[in-house]
């Protein structure tokens, strides 16, 4: 893998006799090399004969992306952006296009993730209310799918930019054979130069294994496909201190280094009759894009002019949250991912210190347990703060117990859990290859270890001493979103 660091000129001379001549650098990224069935052990030697990398080395390759990787871009269009007045905004559809051509041309990989086909779908059928059981939603979905594709269609015939429509649902991702082959799928749309325009697949899916909204699917797809930007495209300019419809006061906040240091208001639900999501779904769809190492901005739809300037110069618009320096790769980033189970483990202080050290979860590193999941489910791990007394989600973990066992672990030591549960196990509540947390090794994102973006050219941000000034002023830091609601 030391051509990560070198890379070669052609991407033929990457290792790996399967993928030979095959692989598209730019694209399919160390994090992923290894399970599209490139040979590592070869891997970690120079294709020009020179020593193999170190360990510490190699694992810094697989967290770094050089300036050699062509830029994937994701573009989440809400359902308030796309509708107006009842009908498609076709100026913004135009747009849309104009700056996919753009971000193109510049190098750019794009991957579009729209909204809006239950109002398209209620358009067609002249303007009928939006249903309110799943059944009549996913009947306005199939019939608003279909315009909607087509006006995708003609503007980006319109700048020559051939597209692909791609439907998911949570299932498919959640599934790992399901997701390793689409994440195949995107790599090869994306060698072709096709922008896939995404969608859930709201007609089969059921409420039970439902996106939700699709900020929420929007961050899935960018974690996917590796990307280094998440674009949530909505109707206001960003994240503010508070409601700006209802506060005065409320301030926008131009970067977040940390969610876990947010204290804002989020409350209010969709930003139009027809849409799903909120401020509150885009702050936990931050949560999972950056911690995938993919930089997310929230802004409004009307500046989707300054998406080149921020991806290629650096420029600055909207709120941006920033990727952690060290993010999950491979199958930790697919844990995180999971819809988590209706429960959670309560650890001690000493658990998230040891999982930030890359070690297991033991019995007695838990506090307790609340609610309800099987063996083999994704559990979302909680830690109480220490500041404020209140609980705080810093990871997820695939468990090797259930509720009612892990009950029984509570401060038990591993050796005791033979005769505890009654029958031979795993001697941790989840192994440390199951883990992943939110900040991986506890390491949080700086601006200053991204000297390539300018917050000075923020329309709300005069000088770096007025941003440096907002920074200091962190509000204490408050609990996550329950894990119930995600």
């Amino acid at each position: 893998l030391a051509s990560k660091v070198t890379p070669p000129p052609d991407a033929s001379e990457w290792p790996g006799p399967s993928n030979q001549g095959k692989i598209n650098v730019s694209i399919a990224r160390a994090s992923i090399l290894k399970e599209m069935g490139v040979d590592m052990k070869l891997a970690q030697a120079n294709h020009k004969g020179e020593p193999a990398m170190s360990a510490a080395a190699l694992k810094e390759a697989l967290h770094k992306k050089t300036p050699h990787d062509q830029k994937i871009v994701v573009i989440k269009v809400g359902t308030s952006s796309l509708l107006r007045k009842g009908y498609l905004h076709l100026s913004l559809l135009g747009q849309l296009a104009e700056t996919c051509a753009d971000l193109h041309r510049a190098g750019c990989k794009v991957i579009v993730v729209t909204s809006g086909a239950v109002g398209a779908g209620c358009q067609v059928l002249n303007n009928v209310d939006k249903p309110t059981d799943l059944a009549g939603k996913q009947a306005m979905a199939a019939i608003g799918m279909v315009r909607l594709m087509r006006m995708y269609d003609d503007f980006f015939t319109s700048v020559s930019q051939p597209i692909a429509q791609v439907l998911v649902s949570l299932d498919n991702l959640m599934d790992r054979t399901q997701y390793l082959n689409a994440q195949r799928t995107f790599q090869a749309l994306l060698a072709r130069d096709v922008i896939p325009i995404v969608n859930e697949n709201d007609t089969i899916a059921v409420q039970d294994l439902k996106f939700g909204d699709n900020d929420t699917l929007s961050a899935h797809i960018a974690s996917l496909c590796d990307a280094d930007y998440l674009f949530l495209l909505t109707d206001v300019d960003g994240l503010y201190t508070g409601n700006p419809n209802s506060d005065p006061d409320a301030r926008l906040i131009p970067l977040v280094e940390s969610i876990d240091d947010l204290d804002v208001d989020v409350s209010g639900g969709a930003g139009s009759a027809f849409g799903t999501g909120g401020m509150a779904t885009k702050v936990n769809a931050a949560r999972l894009a950056t911690a995938a190492g993919c930089h997310t901005v929230v802004m409004n739809s009307n500046q989707l002019h300054t998406l080149p300037d921020i991806v290629v110069d650096g420029a600055s618009n909207g709120t941006l949250f920033l990727a952690v320096p060290r993010p999950l790769v491979g199958r930790k980033r697919w844990i995180l991912l999971q819809k988590p189970a209706k429960g959670y483990l309560l650890v001690n202080s000493r658990a998230e210190q040891a999982l930030n050290n890359d070690k297991s979860l033991h019995g007695t590193h838990l506090v307790s347990v609340v609610g309800d999941f099987d063996a083999a489910e994704a559990v979302a791990l909680m830690v109480r703060d220490s500041e404020t007394g209140d609980e705080r989600e810093f990871g997820r973990a695939i468990v090797n117990y259930g509720a009612d066992d892990c009950r029984k672990l509570v401060g038990k030591a591993g050796e005791d859990f033979y005769d505890i549960v009654g029958f031979g196990g795993a001697e941790s509540v989840a192994h440390r290859n199951n883990i992943c947390l939110w900040i991986p090794e506890g390491e949080e994102a700086r601006l200053m270890d991204h000297p390539e973006i300018n917050m000075e050219t923020h329309p709300s941000v005069n000088n770096l001493e007025d941003l440096a000034e907002f920074m200091s002023d962190k509000p204490s830091r408050t609990p996550s979103p329950s894990p119930f609601n995600l």
